[in-house]
């Protein structure tokens, strides 16, 4: 009987937790939310660089809470020159301290990434 009821235990455990994983989220794919989600993804490696300056590696380093504070284009509004300031806080191993906010500003003059 303990088996039995062991294992009902554990497939109904099993079952619940693989149910809600791939559930989908509440917010809405707005081009605007695509486009952060883009920007954010080809600016991380900077993102990297400044907490490698910063801490002097990255090993066990990682972000959450990542968004786009500002973004704009430089001289005309046709041309490729822009400035990004991204926003995002560390955490190492299983979210535990140092949290650091880290606020880079990456600014694409011609082909050539300036700064953080």
């Amino acid at each position: 009987m303990k088996r039995i009821f062991l294992f009902f235990f554990c497939f109904l455990f099993l079952l619940t937790t693989t149910a809600n994983a791939n559930q989908p989220t509440k917010t809405e794919a707005t081009r605007e939310n695509l486009l952060e989600d883009a920007v954010i993804d080809l600016l991380q490696p900077q993102m990297y660089v400044a907490v490698k300056e910063f801490y002097g590696t990255t090993y066990d380093k990682a972000f959450q809470c990542l968004k786009v504070v500002d973004i704009k284009k430089l001289h005309h509004p046709g041309s490729w020159m822009f400035e990004a300031t991204l926003e995002g806080m560390t955490y190492s191993g299983a979210h535990s301290p140092p949290h650091d906010i880290f606020t880079v500003t990456v600014k694409k003059v011609g082909k050539i990434i300036i700064g953080f």
